[in-house]
């Protein structure tokens, strides 16, 4: 499918909305906890709490699989804000470093619940109808 911009915008790649963890590495060395929300080839949404980083920033971004990716804080608003990566981002093999993750969390837990986790609440025997 050909894509065209339309007059007074540039042409982006595809969204893939999604829901991961990742550590973003400041210039100064500081590192924060952020999730990326969506993802293209070359730039990723990212919203943290606290203090976001400002446009023009330079900064590292960590996510599950995948090196170390260099970019530039391209907008800021609202907690959110969008970095566009020197590197290309290969979504299929973070995809797949997200779902070994969540599979071993899953086999590392042996938290089973069974009928002692019940709670029995008891029902009142005097129960009367108010007219």
């Amino acid at each position: 499918m050909d894509r065209e911009p339309s007059p007074g915008s540039a042409l982006r790649d595809p969204r893939k909305a999604r829901l991961i963890r990742a550590t973003l590495r400041l210039a100064d060395n500081s590192s924060m906890a952020v999730v990326v929300r969506n993802l293209s080839e070359r730039g990723i949404g990212v919203t943290c709490k606290g203090a976001t980083p400002r446009a023009g920033t330079l900064v590292h971004v960590t996510m599950p699989g995948s090196p170390e990716l260099p970019g530039v804080v391209r907008w800021v608003r609202d907690g959110a804000f969008g970095i566009e990566l020197t590197g290309a981002v290969d979504a299929q093999s973070l995809e797949d470093a997200v779902q070994r993750e969540l599979h071993r969390q899953q086999e590392a837990t042996d938290w089973k619940v069974s009928s002692l986790h019940r709670v029995n609440t008891p029902r009142p025997t005097n129960l009367r109808r108010l007219i």
